[in-house]
Formats: structure tokens, C-alpha cells, sequence
């Protein structure tokens, strides 16, 4: 039995389920469950490499933040790609890191 409040989504191509506690940013999930994925800014929304692809589950993603949306514009990010740091996991979720 899972614990009030968590969730579990999945991480390609490592095929891993990530539990996370929900309020969590799909990158500290992502770490948390040792599964690499780069941060060089700290999560902070400012470098753009915890860039992600999301495969199921989009339609549940709030609007892009300020952050978020400069670096979606300036990369030109389609609109499965976004930021694991600006974004929170939940339940369901699909997504791919970039080839490393």
C-alpha cells in the first residue's frame, strides 16, 4: 500500500517507476531515484539541461512558467519538451531523458 499523497510515474529509457511524493519537481523524483539526469543551473529553470520529453500525461502540465518559457523559445522546445526542474511529477506520468 502506498502512502497518502505519493505517486509513481515512469522513466524512459532507463524504464524505471519513480515514487515521489506529489509536490515534488519531476527532477528531484528523478534524482531521488538515482536516475541521472543533468541540472548544471541546480534546478534552477535558468540552463535548460534537465530538459525532458514527455510521453503520457501533457495535457496535465500547468502553463510554462516565465523561466521555463524563455528557454522553450529561445531552444525552440516543442510542446512535449520541458523542464523536470519547473515542473511537478504526478501520477501517470511518461517521460524520456535525452540520449546522453
Amino acid at each position: 500500500m502506498k502512502p497518502k499523497g505519493s505517486i509513481s510515474f515512469k522513466v524512459l529509457p532507463d524504464d524505471k517507476v519513480v515514487h515521489a511524493s506529489q509536490g515534488v519537481s519531476i527532477l528531484e523524483a528523478t534524482l531521488g531515484a538515482r536516475i541521472n539526469l543533468d541540472h548544471s543551473c541546480g534546478g534552477m529553470g535558468t540552463c535548460g539541461t534537465c530538459r525532458i520529453f514527455v510521453l503520457e500525461g501533457l495535457d496535465q502540465f500547468q502553463e510554462r512558467n516565465e523561466l521555463e518559457l524563455e528557454i522553450a523559445q529561445d531552444r525552440t522546445f516543442k510542446p512535449e519538451e520541458r523542464l523536470a526542474c519547473q515542473n511537478l511529477c504526478f501520477q501517470g506520468l511518461v517521460i524520456r531523458r535525452p540520449n546522453q
